[in-house]
């Protein structure tokens, strides 16, 4: 349960006309702030901030039944128990293989209440973890008979296996999280329904679990911020709350996977908890801070293609990684270490070849030491207990909502502190918000109107990008010259030409993967002209995904060697636009997935700047 490791806002300050940037090796993309840990910490024991459980993604019933002792010398004290349930259409009862076996003759209940009670002896704990893997109609009511049939099954499964609860990863359906998923059809029901709807079945999963397991402890993960998942995870922690469930609901994080930048984990914690207090009921945020956590995950092994058996991040960010999660958590912590499960417990330590020191990681792993500097230990006491004030001069964030593109979804981001975003409070906060809620409660907006995005350019591309990122710093005929006639040689030989692109719609960004064939591991460029009447002191407002690079009438002004999304305002960069014509040029460089990018001129409050006209030639 993986998701693709993204960057966060971040505020450059250049002005218009800067020199070329020196080139970047072509290895890999620039680290992010986010991604590299602050340095000058003490680490060690903290008498006066219990370490929570750590909670191990990745080990079946047959590991923990043969590891679990191994398990918790190694600092693991719990299991989300896989290989059982996989998702909500999965026949628990089936999955030794006989589907007539139900209840104590069943094999897997057997081998389930074999791991749970060894498990306990250890002192540990087992959770059944349980997703959505296939896409759900919300409006049909026999799926969701089925489906919560199923969920009666998982609790009863886990009951009488002596789980301690049940976990629930949402997701594997993200598509599903978006309005314009090609699966809705609004001519049946508004995006309000659909919300009204999304919480009515999260409402009745919770109902039918706890009708069978009443005092379980319940995990949901990943967090989804503003997206659509969130009424998911809403409409849980309100039923608990109605219920005064014994157990809580606990929500577990995965953006703390790898940005180990104690900043950033203490920030997005703050976010976190910022978001429930805004879209939960009184009573359910009091329910909340009385039984309820985060539990910050960590993935310190393998990497996005799985094939690294050793560590996937340097020590000192493991080191601060892991502090933080443990810090933050009141409760629990975990780890995700799928396809790594014998190299964490210390066996076939010789098929990883990196440079990294894996004892070095495992011991680190199994010590579990935290932050020792008072700052640090405050803070993380204060957001443990849910404590909400101004934290931005603290960690040098601020959690915002943001505009993602390419389909405008809305997520909660840490915007760096800057003299647009000094702290939380102010209009440029309290309208990102509203916006955010709007979003997020089903009203329909039209951001390309509401922020002033172009979206109308000359476009040419694709040129070519390795897995290296080349393409960023190679100097593809578009920078040398602006000829809107001229032809080049692009992508595999083919010849490319300057097209226009006119996009419709309300949607705030350009994107490329409509316009272009191939999209992976490529770039392209869009080309357009800007007309002040008189000087203008701006704001360029650009967003990429992934790299990127702006000119101003030739002028460097904008360089991002990142892995990036199309975020509304991710890049901020103050200007003045001289009287007359100014022409831009924006560079985007693609490895996989999403590409293209959004960009707006603004004044300094960040409203659309009056009185500039935009064309083509």
């Amino acid at each position: 349960m993986v998701m693709k490791r993204f960057p966060l806002i971040t505020l450059l300050l250049t002005i218009l006309v800067l020199p070329s940037s020196p080139a970047l090796e072509a290895k890999n993309l620039a680290r992010n702030e986010s991604e590299t840990a602050i340095p000058g910490l003490s680490y060690g024991e903290v008498k006066n901030l219990p370490k929570p459980k750590t909670i191990f993604f990745g080990a079946n019933i047959d590991n923990i039944i043969a590891d679990a002792e191994k398990w918790k010398r190694r600092g693991i004290d719990a299991f989300f128990v896989d290989g059982v349930a996989r998702e909500w259409s999965t026949d628990i009862w089936a999955a030794d293989g006989k589907a007539w076996t139900i209840g104590a003759s069943d094999e897997t209940l057997q081998k389930a209440k074999e791991a749970a009670a060894i498990c306990k002896k250890v002192g540990s704990e087992t959770f059944l973890k349980i997703a959505f893997d296939h896409h759900l109609d919300w409006f049909d009511e026999i799926t969701w008979q089925r489906a919560n049939n199923n969920f009666r099954q998982f609790a009863i499964f886990a009951r009488e296996a002596g789980f301690d609860g049940i976990a629930l990863d949402i997701e594997y359906i993200n598509k599903q999280y978006a309005y314009d998923w090609e699966g809705y059809d609004y001519s049946k029901y508004t995006r309000k329904d659909l919300v009204k709807k999304i919480e009515e079945r999260a409402t009745r999963i919770l109902q039918v679990l706890y009708e069978e397991f009443p005092d379980m402890i319940f995990f949901t993960f990943p967090e989804q911020g503003l997206g659509m998942g969130a009424h998911i995870q809403k409409a849980w922690i309100e039923e608990a709350a109605r219920q005064n469930a014994p157990g809580g609901i606990h929500y577990c994080t995965e953006y703390t996977y790898r940005h180990a930048n104690i900043n950033y984990m203490f920030g997005h914690i703050w976010g976190c908890q910022e978001t429930f207090r805004r879209i939960l009921s009184e009573k359910a945020w009091a329910y909340w801070l009385e039984k309820c956590s985060i539990v910050s995950g960590l993935w310190p092994f393998s990497s996005d293609d799985y094939r690294v058996y050793g560590p996937g991040i340097p020590f000192a960010e493991l080191k601060q990684g892991l502090a933080a999660t443990l810090m933050t958590s009141p409760r629990y912590n975990w780890i995700y270490g799928s396809y790594t499960q014998e190299q964490l417990i210390g066996r076939d330590l010789d098929k990883y070849d990196g440079d990294e020191d894996i004892h070095a990681h495992l011991e680190a792993l199994a010590k579990k030491e935290m932050v020792t500097d008072k700052k640090w230990i405050r803070l993380a006491q204060e957001l443990r207990a849910g404590v909400l004030r101004d934290y931005s001069k603290d960690f040098g964030v601020v959690p915002l909502p943001v505009i993602v593109g390419p389909k405008d979804d809305c997520n909660v981001d840490l915007v760096p502190v800057s003299s647009s975003m000094p702290v939380a409070k102010g209009p440029a906060y309290d309208r990102a918000w509203m916006s955010g809620l709007q979003i997020f409660n089903g009203e329909e907006l039209n951001l390309k109107e509401q922020y002033g995005t172009r979206t109308d350019w000359m476009v040419i591309g694709p040129f070519p990008n390795d897995q290296a990122f080349s393409g960023h710093v190679t100097v593809y005929p578009p920078e040398k010259e602006i000829d809107l006639n001229g032809e080049y040689e692009g992508l595999d030989g083919t010849m490319v030409q300057w097209k226009e692109h006119h996009q419709q719609g309300a949607l705030t960004s350009v994107d490329f993967k409509q316009i272009f064939t191939p999209t992976e591991n490529v770039c392209a460029y869009a080309y357009g002209t800007v007309t002040s009447p008189e000087e203008k002191k701006v704001q360029l407002r650009i967003g990429t995904n992934d790299s990127g690079k702006m000119w101003v009438n030739g002028a460097l002004v904008f360089d991002y060697p990142h892995d990036g999304r199309v975020t509304l305002d991710r890049n901020i960069i103050p200007c003045t636009l001289p009287k007359g014509t100014s022409r831009i040029l924006i560079k985007v460089c693609n490895a996989r997935l999403d590409w293209g990018f959004v960009f707006r001129i603004t004044n300094e409050d960040g409203s659309p700047t009056k009185g500039l006209k935009f064309g083509l030639d």
